[in-house]
């Protein structure tokens, strides 16, 4: 007899236990035991591809996927500006997990009317 279609026969986890896993490798993130997305997913016994596929399917792990990364970036962060780390590394690797520079320009007239000169290029006749 064939398995009935849609079964869930070939699912390590149910929905409810794949989060509590990645809300136990985000606690270890809080913790300082990851400097990278992959190593926190292969140090906790789960494939790397096995979590991507997992948050392209559940926004809820998604979301969780998420802290982890930002909880990797914060002691990266820390560790750069405490000299525990190369801080052009640091920088590097929050780059590479999702950080970015942002430049603002603030080109004002410091509340001033900005008058424009109207040039008249126009050839007259009688020049």
């Amino acid at each position: 007899m064939a398995a009935p279609e849609g079964n869930k026969y070939g699912e390590k986890h149910t929905l409810d236990e794949w989060i509590e896993i990645f809300e136990g490798i985000y606690d270890k993130a809080i913790e300082g035991e990851f400097l990278s997305l992959q190593q926190a997913f292969i140090e906790s016994d789960v494939r790397p591809s096995t979590a991507t596929w997992l948050v392209n399917k559940h926004k809820a792990l998604a979301t969780i996927k998420k802290d982890i990364g930002e909880a990797i970036v914060n002691t990266i962060n820390k560790g750069g500006l405490k000299s525990k780390f190369n801080p052009a590394m640091s920088i590097w690797r929050m780059k590479q997990l999702g950080e970015s520079e942002t430049i603002n320009t603030d080109v004002t007239s410091n509340g001033k009317d900005i008058s424009t000169p109207i040039i008249n290029f126009v050839k007259k006749d009688n020049e």
